[in-house]
Formats: C-alpha cells, structure tokens, sequence
C-alpha cells in the first residue's frame, strides 16, 4: 500500500480526483490536487507521518509565519509540541524537474523561516531532490558544514541525542575561547592526575628526602599536594608548547620569557593552593587520612578530591588567560 493511500485510510488527508481537490487533516486545509507542488507536498507530508513517526497534530500545513511587518507562508512546519508552540522542521515544497537556482531560493526561504521561528531543521525537497540543515541560529548562512543525510525521527532517543551533542560540540568549536579552555582543561586535569598517581607511587621515596620536614616543620600531605598541582601546571604547559605549538595558549607562553611561564603557571596554581588551605579540613592531610584510603587502594583520592573541589576555580583562571592573550593578540 502507497503511503498516500494509507493516509487517505487513517484519515489524515481526504482526495477527491473528480472535484481536484485535496484536505490535510486534522486542519482541513484545501488545496488543488493538480498542482504539480501540491503533489510533492502531500507526499511530503505523509513521509513525515509515516517514514518519520510525527503524529499529524503536530504537523501544520500552510502556517503563517510573521517576518517583520509581512506575513509568509511556510509548506509545512513540524512542532516539538501538540500545542504547535515550538517549531522544530520548516519544510519548504517545490514541483519536480525545477531549475537549481529556484531549488536554493528554496532553500534561503526556508533558513529565512527558520531564523524567525528559531527551528532547529529545514528541508527543502521537490520530490526528485532533497536537502536537509541543522539550522545553526548564529551562523545562519551556514549551508556547509551542517547538511544532514537525514532529519531525526520523533522521540528519537539515543540518535536524537546524538544530534544535539554534534550541535553543541559544534557551538563550541565557534566560540574560540570556549573551545581554548576546554582543550586546555582537559590537558591540565590529565596531568595532575598523573601527578597524583607518581607521588603515591614513589611516596617511600619522597618521604625518605622530606622526612626533616616531617619532624621539624610539621609538614602534611598538603604539601606534597601543592607540589602536585604546580608540578602539573608545568607540564601541562610544557606538554602543550611541545605538541600544540600553534595553539594560541600555548604559542603565547612559549614566546615569552621564562618568569612569565612560571606566573602563568603559579596562576594555575593559585586556586587549588587557596582550596587545599582554605576550604579543606586540616584533619584531611594526616596521616590517618591517607591511610585510611591506602587501605582501600584509592589513596590518590587524598589529592585529587581537594582539587576536583578547587577546579572551578581553575577553569575560571584559565577563560582568563586566555580570554586576554586573545585581547592582547596583533591584529
């Protein structure tokens, strides 16, 4: 069975050939069944309800859509919701065998809705061609890079997910400093964790050498913390100047003396060292407590918990450098 005929069966839409006449329901638009777009819009519409799974309520035909002080007409317009509130798909139909420059009018047309309305997907189709966008709403020229080879079926679950995680990855591929701090977050927090897992390898050994400072200058294990941290900022740097030369963070601090590469660090360093002094329960930096975690084979956890809570912190500090070695960028 046609999906056009198991429409007309479930009463979606109604045909009349003698009177050329053909209504969507449940709005009860009428249109011309001989109109060669009419055609490709009607099998449009029963793609989205049965290739797709959107129920009809949520698919309105003809919808007025309010462009400055004029009013247009989009195809179809698909919502999230039943109330038809939220538009999600502008749809725009055109008759086969069109010419290609129509065909990307048809297109602009469709973006040109879908900015207004802030929907989330356009296709344009004519029944021998289709062309389907992830709208981006700040880059909403984009016609690249955000093609689709398909639109997200209703209630899609883990693949629609999967479309909103690529459009956030790529919002924060567009917003540079966003992106930088991610990046070098992520750089930062491999390497104090590395860090943390040597000094609880070789403790014996470091204890050996700082015993004196155990005895004489009550030292704790918030020392060796701090350590931990400032050493990771150092090799973070030194990571990134050494494989991610062209990135901005890291060429910057590579082109400057040596004391700014240490402040750069000591800056990185500064969060955590107010966490592990200042937030952090004295008692957390016995012996009893790195003990008591030893025991139950996550004695790591003494170091990188105080700088999980300290993290914020950090992020914030690195937006900043960033965020002025951008300002401070020749243009």
């Amino acid at each position: 069975m046609r999906l056009i005929d198991r429409a007309v069966k479930d009463r979606y839409v109604v045909i009349n050939k003698k009177k050329d006449q053909l209504i969507y329901l449940p709005q009860g638009k009428e249109r011309k069944l001989s109109n060669p777009e009419e055609q490709v819009e009607l099998e449009t519409y029963v793609d989205l309800i049965y290739t797709y799974g959107y129920p009809p309520e949520k698919i309105r035909v003809y919808e007025k859509i309010q462009i400055g002080s004029s009013t247009r007409e989009a195809d179809i317009v698909v919502y999230r919701d039943r109330a038809c509130k939220d538009p999600l798909i502008i749809v725009e139909c055109k008759k086969r065998h069109i010419s290609d420059r129509v065909f990307e009018d048809a297109i602009n047309q469709g973006f040109s809705y879908a900015a207004v309305t802030n929907a989330e997907y356009v296709w344009v189709t004519s029944g021998d061609r289709h062309a389907m966008y992830e709208v981006w709403q700040d880059a909403i020229q984009e016609r690249e890079s955000n093609q689709l080879s398909r639109l997200p079926r209703h209630k899609e679950g883990g693949r629609r997910q999967g479309f909103s995680l690529r459009r956030s990855w790529r919002w924060l591929m567009r917003h540079p400093i966003l992106s930088d701090t991610l990046l070098y977050t992520i750089v930062l927090v491999l390497s104090t964790v590395l860090a943390a897992k040597l000094a609880v390898e070789y403790f014996p050994q470091i204890h050996r050498f700082t015993r004196p400072l155990w005895e004489k200058h009550n030292m704790d294990f918030n020392w060796i913390f701090n350590a931990i941290v400032f050493i990771s900022s150092l090799l973070s740097l030194g990571f990134g100047m050494f494989f991610m030369r062209s990135h901005q963070f890291f060429a910057t601090s590579q082109s400057r003396k040596r004391f700014t590469y240490i402040m750069i660090a000591l800056i990185l360093f500064l969060p955590a060292w107010y966490v592990g002094e200042s937030m952090s329960n004295p008692d957390w930096w016995k012996w009893v407590t790195y003990e008591k975690y030893r025991l139950k084979g996550y004695p790591t956890l003494v170091y990188l918990w105080p700088y999980v809570k300290s993290l914020p912190l950090q992020v914030l500090a690195i937006y900043a450098l960033i965020w002025l070695m951008n300002r401070r960028r020749p243009t």
